[in-house]
């Protein structure tokens, strides 16, 4: 089953040598890839579309994500297992055959989608920061050192609501930041999903396999963030989500999660991300390296009690 609005896969204490070859700090998504100012650029055509260049000083007011634009050829449709076994060397669309209101932002590397994910994080889930502006260059770098990150390591993965970005461009709009190429070619993605799919959406994002982030790792946290992509497009498995975090979990469970996601950076405020988020780590996290039982400090079998409870609701792909 799946979560709310969440968006990221962290990785929980430091990754094992056998991963980096150095104790690692957990997951995090967020940017890291150079902004190219150069007038405009072409977005290859079926999916495998190029970043947006434009001039260092383009606003969201100058292409608003609100301008009709022309519609490309649509979104190719894989399962999970064919995105999995796709390595682009560009950012590409692709739509999830088992659950069509799931697109997936597939980046060639952890530094790329932190440059255009990480303010959109910042946003939306990251404990401590701003929900009611996009922050600018200058104050997402210092967020990120101060958690001792870099930009490709801040999340591994993201998953969001349509509407999550729309607010994020609006507020962009508003207050006249610019953004960088990577977020201008998010947000021609996010009109084409739009325009392909009627009802709510969701975006999510996986990097291709590299230096910190294996391929089982990263078939876990894609399979995270499509269960969160779940949570955000079929209502009655939010509802259920919610009545099992609500009624199903104790106080005490409760707060051992809560704890757990305070721990990799999430707002712990927000009741609707940390229940979303249980579901995600619950479901659809199998890597001990991403979640086990001794994270959030509670036994094996009182976690595959709540485990069973998050299961028994509408059926999953």
């Amino acid at each position: 089953m799946a979560g709310d609005p969440d968006d990221t896969v962290r990785l929980n204490g430091r990754l094992p040598d056998r991963v980096t070859g150095a104790a690692h700090p957990v997951a995090r998504r967020r940017p890291g890839a150079r902004l190219i100012a150069a007038g405009l650029a072409v977005a290859l055509a079926c999916g495998a579309a190029g970043w947006l260049l434009l001039a260092p000083d383009s606003r969201v007011r100058q292409a608003p994500p609100t301008v009709a634009s022309p519609v490309q050829p649509a979104t190719p449709l894989l399962t999970q297992a064919e995105i999995l076994a796709l390595e682009p060397s560009a950012p590409q669309l692709l739509r999830l055959r088992e659950n069509p209101q799931v697109f997936v932002l597939l980046f060639p590397d952890l530094d790329a989608q932190g440059a255009a994910m990480n303010r959109l994080a910042a946003l939306v889930e990251k404990r401590g920061l701003p929900r009611d502006r996009v922050l600018g260059a200058a104050e997402l770098t210092a967020a990120i050192a101060a958690g001792g990150d870099t930009p490709g390591t801040w999340f591994y993965g993201h998953d969001y609501r349509g509407r999550d970005l729309a607010r994020f461009f609006a507020l962009a709009e508003r207050d006249g930041v610019p953004l960088n190429p990577a977020e201008l070619w998010v947000a021609r993605q996010w009109r084409q999903a739009r325009a392909e799919a009627e009802g709510e959406i969701a975006l999510v994002s996986i990097a291709v396999a590299g230096p910190g982030l294996d391929a089982a790792m990263r078939a876990s946290i894609l399979r995270h963030e499509i269960g969160h992509g779940h949570y955000f497009t079929w209502a009655g498995l939010a509802a259920h989500v919610h009545q099992v975090w609500r009624s199903g979990f104790t106080a005490a469970e409760r707060a051992a999660f809560r704890s757990f996601l305070e721990r990799e950076g999430y707002e712990d405020s927000d009741e609707e991300l940390m229940a979303n988020e249980t579901m995600a780590y619950l479901l659809f996290t199998p890597d001990p390296r991403l979640f086990s039982a001794s994270m959030v400090g509670l036994g094996e079998a009182v976690v595959e009690r709540l485990r069973g409870l998050m299961r028994a609701g509408p059926a999953l792909p």
